[in-house]
């Protein structure tokens, strides 16, 4: 298939520019490091900051150090999130912090952080003046909104009365940005108008608020071999996702009880019966609104014309986003 060939040649190029710049002493630490990012993952971050630039007909090898970039901030915040979160599996696998114990795994995250923008900076790297500026300050604001968005995501935990209002704009925070900021990247380096720059920011920012709520219904509807970590973890750490809020504002007062109850428990049965409660109230519900920003996603891309493979690319990967299982 064209695109499977397509992907394949990004993915591979990105991969060997990750590999190039985390490599050195101590080897504990560069071990520790790109643990993740070899561990796997969709590269889906990647793959849109490449084919954004290709919309363009960008220099690939600016792209690909783009794109590497943004994957390399991906797994900064994946290893801290997981810190956060008690987390102990990431891609079917134990995390940095469990295999390397906590300190280590915040250097390593300490070290990707500084790594993304070194590489982020060698991809912009001869761009006049104006566009190094706006892809240093795109890429900088977006590590300071994803952390508003952990944030926001930790203070929820301890809150009843989350608005769906509240999640919206911690996704759009926490997850969303950095799909903004991937396609923004892409055009940038590519020499692409304005005007495209804000279409493309629209088209990553929907694309990855529906990624955000596909990914919140994965985690009561995939089995753990499917998700690659705990089923259910969002219920024991008492997130509170679309699925949770609207199930809350719909639920009887014994079903309120159950979930409540759930959330944040250590006791697997009462998270197994809070998590069906919530399915059986909201889950078509968060498909109807993933499948709302999905089609914002569509609506950017179409006006600034897609036509191209990439185009086709950036079309499949939204497609990807909400009929994926894992």
């Amino acid at each position: 298939m064209e695109l499977d060939k397509y992907f394949d040649e990004i993915i591979k190029n990105v991969n060997e520019e990750i590999e190039k710049y985390i490599k050195g002493e101590p080897k504990e630490l560069y071990d520790a490091s790109i643990y993740l990012l070899k561990a796997g993952g969709k590269r889906l971050r990647p793959l849109i900051t490449v084919a954004s630039s290709d919309l363009f007909s960008g220099d690939r090898k600016r792209a690909y150090k783009a794109a590497a970039a943004v994957e390399i901030l991906h797994n900064f915040t994946l290893i801290h999130d997981d810190i956060m979160d008690e987390d102990t599996l990431r891609r079917g696998m134990p995390t940095v912090h469990v295999k390397w114990g906590v300190p280590m795994a915040i250097l390593a995250g300490d070290l990707l952080h500084a790594k993304a923008f070194e590489v982020l900076s060698e991809a912009l790297e001869g761009l006049d003046s104006k566009r190094f500026y706006m892809g240093l300050s795109e890429f900088s604001k977006s590590v300071i909104i994803i952390a508003e968005g952990q944030a926001m995501d930790m203070e929820f935990e301890n809150r009843q009365d989350v608005t769906e209002e509240e999640y919206l704009e911690m996704i759009k925070k926490k997850t969303a940005q950095l799909f903004s900021c991937s396609a923004f990247l892409g055009g940038l380096v590519s020499g692409a108008e304005d005007k495209d720059l804000e279409l493309l920011k629209e088209f990553g920012l929907n694309l990855g608020i529906a990624f955000q709520i596909i990914d919140d219904i994965l985690g009561l509807t995939a089995d753990e071999k499917e998700l690659g970590k705990p089923v259910y973890s969002d219920i024991r750490e008492g997130k509170k996702t679309i699925l949770v809020i609207k199930a809350l504002s719909l639920a009887s007062e014994a079903e309120r009880k159950i979930i409540i109850e759930g959330l944040g428990s250590k006791d697997q049965e009462k998270i197994i019966k809070a998590a069906e409660v919530v399915k059986s109230l909201s889950l078509n519900y968060a498909y109807e609104v993933a499948e709302e920003y999905y089609q914002k996603s569509m609506k950017a891309l179409s006006a600034i014309g897609d036509n191209n493979i990439a185009g086709k690319a950036l079309k499949y990967l939204a497609e990807f986003t909400i009929k994926r299982r894992k």
